[in-house]
């Protein structure tokens, strides 16, 4: 398969350009503000029709500017309004998107009725979308101002980590917090504006925030999300626009969001702590853990009671499905001895049903002095509430529950 260098200097642009989307979207995501990204977005529609009234253009250069004047100012608004105002800052991204994109709405009809060729000067290319139309000196410009901007990012990573989790530390050490804050939302303007060629001003917002969201169910770590959401972004941009590049028929902007849409689903599926399988298997366990820790304690309960074990019969309220599972899954961990009449415990089974007892009993002990704990975290298997409480407390409430026992 030939691709042409017209092609190979697009598809470098925007690989450079979902990196950079991929950056910009995990400190969004991180700072709460996903939603800004389609606010900003949207809002550069009326600043691209002043730009052409204006200068008269077609330049992407000169609608450009006109996008990041309009993506600043309604940047200041969302921001500016819930300081001055009653209105809370969703209420107030949800109305500055609003208006500004119905404003831009109306400037495109008034382009386009006063007969100054609206259409041919590419606002509705830029509405959508318009990969394959870039030139190589265009793509190349996009290519090395996303490249730009993702060094901008790498070099201040430790400045942006503290305003994104703990403002108030910075505050402290000398960082400052608006300037950086300023920083970060002049960077998604200028993201979503280089976007604006290649993705349109419908789908830039889709660009700057799934990759980020697909990176968030691999990491809690701020250096790996930052380099998973590049990554995705770049894949993303890559994928999409080599897919549209081989079938004419498919417009690269929204095949690019497809692709980056692809892989979050990918990630919330088989993500390996927060995918949804992972979820799902860790619930089971879970589940399948407390039955047979029920079903150890109640041979326990029988040998205390001065039997030598249990009958060989289903307990009350469990299926046999779960019944024999228990017996195998116990009898291949040891914890278990069957015969043709009863079940008894092991050694290690005992120990293991003790150990299971005890850190019920401890649980069960803290949350009776801490009245404030929701009862709810009662039922927790012992290795939870061993990894919960440390050993000193652990000690002491065992003391406790010793001392009543003996009174």
């Amino acid at each position: 398969m030939m691709i042409s260098p017209n092609t190979l200097v697009i598809l470098l642009g925007t690989t450079a350009l979902g990196t950079c989307c991929g950056l910009v979207g995990a400190l969004m995501l991180l700072k709460r503000r996903a939603l800004l990204a389609d606010a900003i977005a949207h809002s550069t529609l009326p600043g691209i029709c002043i730009a052409f009234l204006l200068g008269g253009s077609r330049s992407l250069a000169v609608l450009g500017v006109g996008a990041l004047l309009s993506a600043l100012l309604s940047a200041t608004l969302v921001s500016w309004l819930p300081r001055v105002t009653r209105i809370r800052k969703d209420a107030a991204t949800a109305c500055v998107l609003g208006i500004m994109f119905g404003a831009g709405i109306a400037l495109i009809g008034i382009i386009q009725r006063s007969g100054l060729g609206g259409s041919a000067a590419g606002l509705d290319g830029l509405l959508l979308g318009r990969t394959a139309g870039m030139l190589r000196s265009e793509a190349l410009l996009f290519g090395i101002s996303a490249m730009m901007m993702s060094l901008i990012i790498l070099a201040l990573r430790k400045e942006l980590l503290v305003s994104c989790f703990d403002p108030r530390f910075g505050l402290s050490a000398k960082i400052p917090a608006r300037s950086i804050d300023f920083l970060q939302t002049s960077l998604l303007a200028a993201t979503i504006v280089i976007a604006l060629p290649a993705v349109g001003v419908v789908l830039t917002a889709a660009l700057v925030v799934i990759p980020a969201a697909a990176g968030r169910f691999w990491t809690d770590r701020f250096d790996m999300l930052l380099a998973i959401s590049a990554l995705i972004g770049a894949a993303s941009g890559l994928v999409g626009t080599l897919i549209s590049s081989l079938h004419a028929d498919l417009p690269a902007g929204p095949v690019i969001v497809l692709s980056a849409t692809t892989l979050f689903i990918i990630s919330l599926l088989l993500a390996p702590r927060r995918g949804w399988i992972s979820r799902h298997l860790q619930q089971r366990s879970r589940l399948q853990d407390r039955q047979i820790r029920q079903f150890l304690d109640g041979i326990l309960n029988s040998e205390l009671e001065g039997s030598s074990g249990v009958a060989r019969k289903r307990q009350p309220g469990i299926t046999a499905a779960i019944d024999r599972r228990n017996r195998l899954v116990s009898s291949r961990n040891g914890w278990i001895k069957t015969d043709s009449q009863q079940i008894r415990l092991t050694q290690e089974g005992r120990k293991r049903a003790v150990r299971a007892r005890k850190a019920l009993q401890i649980w069960r002990e803290w949350l009776t002095s801490e009245a404030s704990i929701d009862r709810d975290l009662i039922d927790l298997d012992e290795q939870d509430i061993e990894k919960i409480l440390p050993p000193d407390l652990i000690d002491t409430l065992q003391r406790s529950i010793d001392h009543r026992g003996t009174s």
